[in-house]
C-alpha cells in the first residue's frame, strides 16, 4: 500500500503538464476515468456527454472544453484551472463535467474521446436517421 501511494505521487508530479496563460490563474487537463454517453443518437439533435475525473488537488476547477469536431469523431479536452496563490495538498479530487453536443455526423457511427492528462478514453455511438 505504501509503495503504491509514492508511486501515484511520482505519476502526478511527472504527468503535470501545466500550462500557464499570463493571469492569475495556472491551467491544465484533468484526469480522465470513464465517459457516460448514450449508446445511440439521432441526427440532427442534442445529446449530453459527461466526464468523470480527478484533479490533482482540491484547489482545481473547471475552467471550459475545447472541442474538436470531424465528420465521425468528436475531441473533447476538459480545461481545468487553479489560482496561483492558492497552495494546497496534492491529493487527487474526483470531478464531473458534462458538454452538451448537436449530432451532425451523416455516418452510421460516431467517436466520442475524451482527453486528460494523461490518457484518452474513447466510446463509439450508433447515429440514428
Amino acid at each position: 500500500m505504501k509503495y503504491e501511494f509514492l508511486i501515484s505521487l511520482l505519476i502526478l508530479t511527472l504527468g503535470c503538464k501545466i500550462v500557464e496563460q499570463g493571469d492569475e490563474f495556472i491551467y491544465g487537463k484533468i484526469y480522465i476515468h470513464s465517459i457516460v454517453v448514450d449508446d445511440s443518437v439521432k441526427f440532427g439533435e442534442t445529446f449530453t456527454v459527461k466526464i468523470y475525473g480527478s484533479f490533482p488537488t482540491p484547489g482545481w476547477e473547471i475552467f471550459k472544453h475545447e472541442i474538436n469536431e470531424t465528420e465521425n469523431e468528436i475531441e473533447i479536452t476538459p480545461i481545468a484551472r487553479i489560482r496561483k496563490d492558492i497552495y494546497v495538498i496534492q491529493i487527487l479530487t474526483p470531478c464531473s463535467t458534462s458538454v452538451d453536443i448537436v449530432c451532425k455526423t451523416k455516418s452510421d457511427s460516431l467517436k466520442i474521446v475524451a482527453v486528460g492528462r494523461t490518457s484518452k478514453i474513447e466510446k463509439t455511438i450508433r447515429v440514428v436517421k
